[in-house]
C-alpha cells in the first residue's frame, strides 16, 4: 500500500491494481511495450481489486524523498 501510494503520488497518476502476481503483470506490461497487446486485451480476464489515487496532501514529502533518493543513487553510480 505504501509503495502504491508513493508511486501514484510521485507520478501524479492513478494506479490500478489487478488480481495477479508481479511476474504475470511484468509479462503483460512487456507485451504492451512490445506491441503484442493493447491495454484492453492485456488486462482482459483480470479483476481490478483496487485503485490508488495520488495523495496530494503528501505530494511535497514524497517529491522530496524521491529527490533525495535519486541524488543518492546518482552519487552511488558515480554520476
Amino acid at each position: 500500500p505504501l509503495f502504491a501510494e508513493a508511486f501514484a503520488t510521485v507520478s501524479a497518476a492513478v494506479v490500478e491494481l489487478f488480481d495477479t502476481d508481479g511476474a504475470q503483470g511484468a509479462a503483460r506490461g512487456a507485451g504492451i511495450g512490445a506491441g503484442i497487446y493493447d491495454l484492453k486485451s492485456a488486462f482482459a480476464g483480470l479483476e481490478q481489486v483496487r485503485e490508488v489515487a495520488p495523495n496530494t496532501a503528501l505530494s511535497s514529502a514524497y517529491q522530496e524523498a524521491y529527490r533525495r533518493w535519486s541524488a543518492e543513487l546518482d552519487r552511488a553510480l558515480g554520476g
